[in-house]
C-alpha cells in the first residue's frame, strides 16, 4: 500500500517559525514533524510514499530525497499553484492505484493506522476519515457520524453555536483510487468543502473511525510547544535521538553539560550542545543540536533550535528560539514570544509575552518590545561600537558575516590597493582573519597579511608601509566569547565617522563589487613591520639615558603577542626586567575575569614591591594598555595612572598638551596648569581621543582605561611605548613614582551608572539639561555641571542602556553626594520618560 503526504502549506499561523521553512520542517524534539509521519509509516509497514509539495517544495525534497535513509522510497509531486487539500493528491493519482492512505505531514500523531486499513476494508468504504476527539473543536472540521460509523453531516471551524460533536478531522484518510475520479484536474479542491460533501449527496460510503491515539495538529505557538511536551512526557509514541538517562529525559552522547548545571523536569539535549556554569534547565525543554546556554542562564518551557545561543543570566519562559539565533546576556523572553531564523536580540533586552520576531532582526541592548517586529531590517544603530565592530564569535562574527565585512571594506578602495589585516593569538581572531581574506580577495583588494601582532605595531605598519588601511581582530576584553575588529585608515587612525557610514552602508546594503578570476589579487606575507617598529620606538625614547641609569622593571605579558618585541627592547635599553607570564599559550592569552586579574595584579605588585623596582607593569593581551604599580607595591588605577603619566610627560616638556576625555579626572588639567601646559578635554570615545591627539600634536593622550599614545611617537594606544617612555622619565626625574604620587593634586573621582532605555535617553538629557538652564555647563560630551572645586558629568554610554554620573571634586563627602544627587535625577527622569504617551509618528 502507498501513502500521500500532503507537505504543500504554509503554515502561516506559525510564522515566524515557518517564515523561513515549510510547515512540515518545523522540528519537533529534534526532528521535522513530517519525519515522525515518515516513520509512522513505516512502524505500519508502509515505505512507498507520494509527497505532495507547494509552499517551499525544495526545501522538503532536499532534506529527505529519496527516502532511502529512512529506509522508505518517496516520489514527489508538485503544485504549481495551491490546489487545495484534495486538488495536491488528486494531482498525484497518476502514482496511486487500489487502496491508498493520505496523511499530513504537519501534525504529530501515534494513531493506528494499521487499525483505520483494516477498519476501512471490513466496511467496504470508499473513503474512511481518521477522527479525534477534543475539548476545542472551534479550530476543526467537526464530523457527525451514525452508529455504524456513516458520516452524516461535515462543518468545517464552527462557531460555538454550530458545534455539534467533538469528533474532528483528523487529515489522514484511507480511501480507493477511483474516489480521485470525482476530482478535477487542475482546479482548488477540498475534501471537507468539496468532494466529501458530494459524495454525502449521492450516498456514497462515506465512514468515520474514532481513533483513540495522539493527534495534535500543530497550528500555532502553543500548540507546536505543547506538541514538544507531550513527545517528552510520553503522550506520543514517537522515536526521540539520543541516551534516555531517565524517565523523560534525553541527552546525546557528545552534549557538553557542566557539573554545575541543573536540569529538572523533562528533557531533550540534542547533539553538540553546550551547557555551561551554573545554567538551568527548568523542563519541559527542548535544545536542539549545536545548541549553546551559558552560565547562570535560565531555559524554562522553551524550545531552542538547531544552533541557538542564550547568553550569561539570560531568562527564557516559554520561549521558541530558531534556528541560529542568539540571545545575548541578561535578556528575558516572557511567555509566547518567538524569536526568528539568524536574530540577535541585545544584552539586557526585554521581549514582552506573546510578541514574535521574525527572521534576521537586531534588537538593541536594553530595549524593551512590547510588539510583534516583522518589517523593520534592524534595531541597531551602527556596525561601530566604541571598541570597533563586536560581536559574539562564530555566533555573530561568522566566517560568512566577516567574508561579507572583508568584501564591502575593500570594495570602498580602489581595485588593486593594498590593505593590511593583522590578529592576536586567539583562535577565533585567526578564523574571523581568513574569512575576511576571503572576501577582501573577492572585491579586488591586495592584502598584506602582517600575521600575529601587537595592535600598537599594526598601526605603525599601516602608517608607514603604504596600505590604504588596515583591519586587526583581537579577543575582546570586556567578553572573552566576543572579538573586536579595528579598522585603521592609511595613518594608523580608527575610521573616522563618515567612513565607518561609508563601510556601513557598504555593507548593509551588499553593494560591493566582485572582481573576475584575473583580478583576484596576491597576498604579501611581509616580515619587516616588528623590526621597523621597534627602531621607531627606540628613536622616540632616551636609551641613552635608560642605560646610564641601570633602571630595574616588572612586566607582566600576560602571555600576549608583547612578548614578540617589548623583552629585546627593554634588553636594548639595559633595563633590569622581571619577566611574568612571558611567551605564548599554544591557544593564546588564558582568559581571567576581573577577579582572577585583580588577584594576578596584587601578586605582580608583592613581587614588585619584593625585588625593588622603578616601575611595574601589566600589558594587555593587544599589547594596547597597561595597568602601572608603583615602586611601593601599590597598584594604580586607571584615573591615578593617568595623572601620574600627565605628570611625567609635562614634567619633560612643560607648556606642552595633554589630550583627556570628558570623564577623565580634574587634576589633569591642574597640573596642566601648573606647568603652562594645556588639557585638552574631547568627548569620551577613544577614538575620538586619538584623533584629537594627532590633530593637536600632543604628548600624550589617554582614554581614562589604560591606553596611552604618544603622537610624537605614534597616534595609536601603545603600552610597549608607554612602558618605556615611563622608565625613560622617571629615570630623568630621578624620583620614586611612590613620591610622586603623594605629589599628585587631592582629588576624590566616583563613577556610578544608571540604567536607562535606549528611547528614554534623548528625553532624559532633555529633562536634566532644562534643570540647568541658565547655568554654564560643559557639553563637549554629555553634561557637566561645574560644582565647587570640581564637576559632575552626566553621561549616556553609546554602547549600552545606561548613563553614567562622574563626579570629581576634592573631598569624598562632596563626590558621593554629588553621584547620589545627580543618579537619582536620572532614574527621576527615565521614570517620568516611561510615563509619558508615545511620541507621534512623523508623518
Amino acid at each position: 500500500m502507498k501513502a500521500v503526504v500532503m507537505a504543500g502549506g504554509e503554515g502561516s499561523r506559525l510564522r515566524p517559525l515557518t517564515s523561513r521553512r515549510p510547515k512540515p520542517l518545523v522540528p519537533v524534539v529534534g526532528r521535522p514533524c513530517m519525519e515522525h509521519v515518515l516513520r509512522l509509516l513505516r512502524r505500519y509497514g508502509i515505505a512507498e510514499v507520494v509527497v505532495t509539495l507547494q509552499y517551499l517544495g525544495a526545501e522538503i525534497r532536499d532534506y529527505f530525497g529519496d527516502g532511502s535513509e529512512l529506509g522508505m522510497s518517496i516520489e514527489y509531486v508538485v503544485e504549481d499553484r495551491p490546489l487545495g487539500t484534495a486538488g495536491s493528491v488528486g494531482n498525484a493519482a497518476a502514482l496511486l492505484e487500489g487502496t491508498f492512505l493520505v496523511i499530513s505531514g504537519d501534525a504529530l500523531t501515534d494513531i493506528d493506522l494499521g487499525e483505520a486499513i483494516r477498519v476501512h476494508q471490513e466496511r467496504q468504504a470508499k473513503a474512511t476519515v481518521v477522527l479525534s476527539r477534543v475539548s476545542n473543536p472551534l479550530e476543526y472540521g467537526v464530523v457527525i457520524t451514525d452508529a455504524s460509523g456513516r458520516i452524516q453531516r461535515f462543518l468545517e471551524k464552527p462557531s460555538w453555536g454550530e458545534v455539534f460533536s467533538d469528533q474532528v478531522n483528523t487529515g489522514i484518510y484511507v480511501m480507493e483510487r477511483t474516489v480521485l475520479d470525482e476530482i478535477p484536474r487542475g482546479q482548488p479542491w477540498d475534501w471537507a468543502q468539496d468532494l466529501f460533501p458530494r459524495m454525502l449527496e449521492r450516498g456514497a460510503p462515506l465512514y468515520g473511525w474514532v481513533a483513540s491515539g495522539y493527534w495534535c495538529d500543530i497550528g500555532n505557538t502553543q500548540s507546536y510547544l505543547q506538541a514538544n511536551w507531550d513527545a517528552l512526557a510520553g503522550r506520543v509514541a514517537c522515536e526521540i535521538d539520543g541516551r534516555q538517562v531517565q524517565p523523560h529525559r534525553w541527552i546525546a552522547e557528545d552534549a557538553e553539560i557542566d557539573p554545575a548545571v541543573r536540569i529538572e523536569g523533562p528533557a531533550f539535549i540534542g547533539r553538540d550542545v553546550k551547557l555551561r556554569g551554573d545554567a538551568f534547565i527548568n523542563g519541559p525543554v527542548v535544545i536542539d543540536r549545536h545548541g549553546v546556554v551559558d552560565g547562570g542562564a535560565k531555559v524554562s518551557n522553551s524550545v531552542l533550535w538547531p544552533r541557538a545561543y542564550i547568553g550569561e543570566n539570560a531568562r527564557l519562559r516559554q520561549a521558541v528560539v530558531c534556528q541560529m539565533a542568539t540571545i545575548k546576556p541578561e535578556v528575558l523572553l516572557d511567555e509566547g514570544s518567538v524569536i526568528g531564523d539568524r536574530c540577535v536580540v541585545g544584552a539586557g533586552a526585554v521581549v514582552d509575552p506573546g510578541v514574535r520576531i521574525w527572521p534576521n532582526k537586531e534588537i538593541e541592548a536594553g530595549a524593551t518590545v512590547h510588539e510583534s517586529v516583522i518589517w523593520a531590517g534592524t534595531w541597531r544603530s551602527s556596525l561601530f561600537t566604541s571598541y570597533g565592530i563586536s560581536g559574539l564569535t562564530n555566533i555573530e562574527l561568522t566566517p560568512e558575516w566577516c567574508a561579507r565585512l572583508g568584501a564591502a571594506w575593500a570594495a570602498g578602495h580602489p581595485k588593486g590597493q593594498d590593505l593590511a589585516i593583522c590578529r592576536d593569538r586567539q583562535p577565533g581572531s585567526r578564523m574571523i582573519k581568513r574569512a575576511m581574506i576571503s572576501g577582501m580577495l573577492s572585491a579586488g583588494a591586495h592584502v598584506v597579511d602582517l600575521s600575529e601582532l601587537p595592535v600598537p605595531v599594526t598601526c605603525h605598519a599601516t602608517r608607514t608601509g603604504g596600505v590604504a588601511g588596515a583591519a586587526h581582530i583581537v579577543s575582546s576584553p570586556l567578553d572573552h566569547r566576543s572579538s573586536d575588529i579595528h579598522i585603521f585608515d592609511a595613518e594608523g587612525l580608527p575610521l573616522d565617522r563618515r567612513s565607518e557610514r561609508k563601510l556601513e552602508n557598504l555593507f548593509f546594503r551588499e553593494d560591493f563589487r566582485r572582481v573576475v578570476p584575473d583580478e583576484i589579487g596576491p597576498i604579501a606575507y611581509p616580515e619587516t613591520a616588528v623590526r621597523r617598529y621597534g627602531e621607531a620606538v627606540l628613536r622616540g625614547i632616551d636609551a641613552a639615558g635608560l642605560r646610564r641609569a641601570g633602571v630595574r622593571c616588572l612586566v607582566d605579558y600576560g602571555f600576549s603577542s608583547a612578548s614578540l618585541l617589548l623583552p629585546h627592547l627593554l634588553q636594548a635599553c639595559g633595563v633590569d626586567v622581571i619577566p611574568l607570564h612571558a611567551g605564548f599559550e599554544e591557544a593564546g592569552p588564558p582568559r581571567l575575569d576581573p577577579g582572577a586579574f585583580a588577584d594576578r595584579l596584587a601578586q605582580s605588585a608583592l613581587i614588585a614591591r619584593t625585588v625593588g623596582v622603578q616601575l611595574g607593569a601589566a600589558i594587555d593581551a593587544a599589547g594596547e594598555r597597561v595597568t602601572l604599580i608603583d615602586d611601593a607595591g601599590a597598584v594604580l588605577d586607571h584615573d591615578e595612572a593617568l595623572a601620574v603619566v600627565a605628570w611625567l610627560a609635562l614634567e619633560a616638556a612643560p607648556g606642552g598638551t595633554v589630550v583627556v576625555p570628558a570623564s577623565a579626572p580634574k587634576r589633569i588639567s591642574d597640573i596642566a596648569a601648573d606647568r603652562g601646559g594645556r588639557c585638552l578635554v574631547t568627548k569620551v570615545a577613544p577614538p575620538l581621543v586619538l584623533r584629537a591627539a594627532a590633530r593637536h600634536r600632543a604628548l600624550v593622550a589617554g582614554d581614562g582605561a589604560g591606553g596611552y599614545a604618544w603622537p610624537g611617537h605614534l597616534p595609536a594606544f601603545d603600552g610597549i611605548y608607554t612602558i618605556l617612555q615611563l622608565l625613560s622619565l622617571l629615570a630623568r626625574l630621578d624620583r620614586p613614582l611612590s613620591a610622586l604620587r603623594a605629589e599628585l593634586p587631592p582629588t576624590v573621582h566616583r563613577r556610578h551608572q544608571e540604567p536607562c532605555p535606549w528611547e528614554a535617553k534623548g528625553q532624559v538629557m532633555r529633562v536634566l539639561l532644562d534643570s540647568h538652564r541658565g547655568q554654564r555647563l560643559d557639553l563637549t560630551d554629555g553634561m557637566k555641571v561645574p560644582v565647587e572645586g570640581g564637576w559632575v558629568l552626566v553621561l549616556p554610554d553609546p554602547d549600552r542602556p545606561r548613563y553614567w554620573v562622574v563626579a570629581s571634586v576634592a573631598e569624598a563627602d562632596q563626590a558621593d553626594q554629588l553621584v547620589a544627587d545627580y543618579g537619582a535625577r536620572v532614574r527621576a527622569a527615565v521614570a517620568a520618560a516611561a510615563e509619558a504617551p508615545p511620541a507621534a509618528a512623523a508623518g
